[in-house]
């Protein structure tokens, strides 16, 4: 086996690593800034706690880390979703603009979930209902 060889399974092996990580911090993420607030809310709790930046990252996370862990060349120069060094193609493009509509819309999902169950404000104080 070429070391260069040797060197592309390492570095296969450390991007299923992040893909792992990814994947962790996203359930992490996704349970404290969206189930843990449904939670409450449901429980009837005065005062909720949600993290909207978490409930928007969560799901794009998450699926980075999924594309990571099945396509380890992403976080290299040896992908599809690159066309040159810094510059994204139209498939990384089209994944970008997934991953923010998948966090726009957990974010979109969650808030009027909370509104509905009559949190309002930023604060998600109950109105009393």
């Amino acid at each position: 086996m070429k070391s260069s060889d040797n060197d592309n399974v390492k570095a296969a092996k450390g991007s299923r690593w992040q893909g792992v990580l990814l994947i962790g911090f996203a359930l992490v993420a996704g349970y404290v800034s969206i189930v843990m607030p449904l939670q409450q809310a449901y429980a009837g709790a005065h005062e909720i706690s949600w993290t909207a930046q978490f409930a928007f990252l969560a799901p794009p996370l998450g699926l980075m880390g999924v594309l990571v862990l099945f396509f380890p060349g992403m976080t290299t120069d040896e992908t599809f979703l690159l066309k040159a060094k810094d510059k994204l193609s139209v498939a990384g493009w089209i994944v970008v603009a997934a991953l923010l509509l998948l966090g726009a819309g957990t974010y979109h999902l969650v808030d009027q979930k909370l509104s509905s169950l009559g949190y309002v404000d930023r604060q998600f104080h109950s109105d009393g209902q």
